[in-house]
Protein backbone atom coordinates (compact mmCIF):
# COMPACT_ATOMS: atom_id res chain seq x y z
CA UNK A 1 0.00 0.00 0.00
CA UNK A 2 2.84 2.38 0.78
CA UNK A 3 4.28 1.65 -2.64
CA UNK A 4 1.03 2.54 -4.34
CA UNK A 5 0.61 5.89 -2.49
CA UNK A 6 4.22 6.84 -3.42
CA UNK A 7 3.46 6.28 -7.10
CA UNK A 8 0.28 8.32 -6.83
CA UNK A 9 2.17 11.25 -5.29
CA UNK A 10 4.81 11.12 -8.07
CA UNK A 11 2.12 11.11 -10.75
CA UNK A 12 0.40 14.13 -9.19
CA UNK A 13 3.72 15.99 -8.99
CA UNK A 14 4.54 15.16 -12.62
CA UNK A 15 1.09 16.29 -13.74
CA UNK A 16 1.45 19.60 -11.89
CA UNK A 17 4.80 20.30 -13.66
CA UNK A 18 3.50 19.58 -17.15
CA UNK A 19 3.99 22.64 -19.38
CA UNK A 20 6.56 24.29 -17.13
CA UNK A 21 9.26 24.04 -19.80
CA UNK A 22 6.97 25.66 -22.35
CA UNK A 23 6.25 28.57 -20.05
CA UNK A 24 9.96 29.00 -19.29
CA UNK A 25 10.70 29.03 -23.01
CA UNK A 26 8.02 31.63 -23.66
CA UNK A 27 9.43 33.85 -20.91
CA UNK A 28 13.16 33.45 -21.57
CA UNK A 29 13.33 33.24 -25.38
CA UNK A 30 12.50 36.94 -25.98
CA UNK A 31 15.04 37.99 -23.36
CA UNK A 32 17.67 35.80 -24.99
CA UNK A 33 16.88 37.14 -28.47
CA UNK A 34 17.01 40.74 -27.22
CA UNK A 35 20.41 40.18 -25.62
CA UNK A 36 21.72 38.60 -28.84
CA UNK A 37 20.48 41.52 -30.97
CA UNK A 38 21.94 44.08 -28.57
CA UNK A 39 25.30 42.31 -28.54
CA UNK A 40 25.42 42.26 -32.34
CA UNK A 41 24.35 45.93 -32.51
CA UNK A 42 27.12 47.00 -30.13
CA UNK A 43 29.63 44.97 -32.16
CA UNK A 44 28.50 46.78 -35.33
CA UNK A 45 28.89 50.15 -33.57
CA UNK A 46 32.41 49.14 -32.57
CA UNK A 47 33.25 48.08 -36.13
CA UNK A 48 31.80 51.34 -37.49
CA UNK A 49 33.97 53.23 -35.04
CA UNK A 50 37.06 51.36 -36.24
CA UNK A 51 36.21 52.01 -39.90
CA UNK A 52 35.76 55.72 -39.19
CA UNK A 53 39.07 55.79 -37.35
CA UNK A 54 40.87 54.17 -40.28
CA UNK A 55 39.32 56.61 -42.75
CA UNK A 56 40.28 59.58 -40.54
CA UNK A 57 43.88 58.36 -40.26
CA UNK A 58 44.11 57.90 -44.04
CA UNK A 59 42.67 61.35 -44.75
CA UNK A 60 45.00 62.92 -42.18
CA UNK A 61 48.01 61.17 -43.70
CA UNK A 62 47.06 62.51 -47.13
CA UNK A 63 46.44 66.02 -45.78
CA UNK A 64 49.71 66.07 -43.87
CA UNK A 65 51.84 64.97 -46.82
CA UNK A 66 50.15 66.69 -49.77
CA UNK A 67 48.89 69.83 -47.97
CA UNK A 68 45.70 69.54 -50.07
CA UNK A 69 42.45 69.36 -48.11
CA UNK A 70 40.40 68.39 -51.18
CA UNK A 71 42.63 65.40 -51.92
CA UNK A 72 42.53 64.43 -48.25
CA UNK A 73 38.75 64.57 -48.17
CA UNK A 74 38.54 62.45 -51.34
CA UNK A 75 41.04 59.94 -49.91
CA UNK A 76 39.11 59.68 -46.65
CA UNK A 77 35.81 59.19 -48.45
CA UNK A 78 37.28 56.56 -50.79
CA UNK A 79 38.90 54.74 -47.87
CA UNK A 80 35.67 54.73 -45.86
CA UNK A 81 33.79 53.42 -48.90
CA UNK A 82 36.30 50.60 -49.27
CA UNK A 83 36.89 49.65 -45.62
CA UNK A 84 33.51 50.62 -44.15
CA UNK A 85 31.35 49.11 -46.87
CA UNK A 86 28.32 47.63 -45.15
CA UNK A 87 29.51 48.81 -41.73
CA UNK A 88 29.50 52.61 -41.91
CA UNK A 89 26.75 54.61 -43.63
CA UNK A 90 26.26 58.33 -44.38
CA UNK A 91 29.96 59.10 -44.06
CA UNK A 92 31.09 62.72 -43.95
CA UNK A 93 34.79 63.65 -44.03
CA UNK A 94 35.84 67.13 -42.93
CA UNK A 95 39.41 68.42 -43.27
CA UNK A 96 40.27 71.68 -41.55
CA UNK A 97 43.56 73.43 -40.77
CA UNK A 98 44.39 74.14 -37.14
CA UNK A 99 46.65 77.16 -37.09
CA UNK A 100 49.40 77.12 -39.69
CA UNK A 101 51.15 73.90 -38.72
CA UNK A 102 48.45 71.33 -38.00
CA UNK A 103 45.48 69.69 -39.70
CA UNK A 104 42.38 68.09 -38.17
CA UNK A 105 40.25 65.46 -39.88
CA UNK A 106 36.77 64.58 -38.60
CA UNK A 107 34.95 61.53 -39.95
CA UNK A 108 31.31 61.00 -38.94
CA UNK A 109 28.81 58.35 -39.95
CA UNK A 110 26.23 55.88 -38.71
CA UNK A 111 26.89 52.28 -37.83
CA UNK A 112 24.78 49.61 -39.50
CA UNK A 113 21.41 49.25 -37.78
CA UNK A 114 19.84 45.84 -37.16
CA UNK A 115 17.50 46.60 -34.28
CA UNK A 116 14.30 48.38 -35.32
CA UNK A 117 13.75 50.18 -32.02
CA UNK A 118 17.27 51.43 -31.19
CA UNK A 119 19.03 53.93 -33.42
CA UNK A 120 22.79 53.51 -33.22
CA UNK A 121 24.68 56.63 -32.18
CA UNK A 122 26.61 58.74 -34.65
CA UNK A 123 30.16 57.47 -34.92
CA UNK A 124 32.74 60.26 -34.87
CA UNK A 125 36.53 60.01 -35.10
CA UNK A 126 38.97 62.92 -34.99
CA UNK A 127 42.63 62.78 -36.03
CA UNK A 128 44.94 65.77 -35.71
CA UNK A 129 48.59 66.02 -36.63
CA UNK A 130 51.34 68.36 -37.78
CA UNK A 131 51.79 69.24 -41.44
CA UNK A 132 54.91 67.78 -42.98
CA UNK A 133 57.20 69.97 -44.96
CA UNK A 134 60.37 69.30 -46.86
CA UNK A 135 63.46 71.10 -45.67
CA UNK A 136 66.51 70.97 -47.87
CA UNK A 137 69.93 70.21 -46.39
CA UNK A 138 72.11 73.23 -45.79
Amino acid sequence: MADRSGRTRRRRRLRSELGASTIELVVYAPILMLSIFLTIQFALIYLGNQAASSAAREAARTARTTLDSGAAQTAGQAYSDKVGKGILEDVAVTVEPVGTEQVRVVVTGHALKITPFIDPPTVTQVVQGPLEEFRADR
